[in-house]
């Protein structure tokens, strides 16, 4: 049994993470797609948000939860590991990633 989107093939996938890889023969060439499910860390990061909102910020204060291939993706793995907290902030106070952020304010 072949699982298909569309054109796409289902080559791979996790139940335990629910990570799905996808594959695509077009000609000479084999396209890959990887799928991460991710609704549960965007309504889990809004719940967060809601839950604390009107606190003030403090020391350890949780304000994102990122899958690891965005933060890899983006480069903010690597700008946190360089110290450059401009990028890491500019990004996370991106209205376009509040998906990703589980405290309001600015950084």
């Amino acid at each position: 049994m072949v699982i298909r989107d569309g054109e796409w093939k289902l080559f791979d996938y996790d139940f335990q993470t629910g990570r799905s890889v996808w594959v695509m023969e077009d000609g000479n060439r084999t396209h890959w797609r990887t799928d991460y499910p991710v609704e549960n860390l965007v309504r889990q990061n809004q719940f967060t948000r809601h839950a604390t909102a009107g606190n003030a910020f403090g020391e350890w204060t949780k304000v994102a939860s990122i899958p690891l291939n965005l933060a890899h993706s983006e480069n903010l793995v690597r700008a946190h590991s360089e110290g450059d907290d401009r990028y890491v902030k500019r990004w996370l106070n991106d209205g376009d990633n509040r998906a990703w952020r589980s405290f309001e304010g600015h950084l």
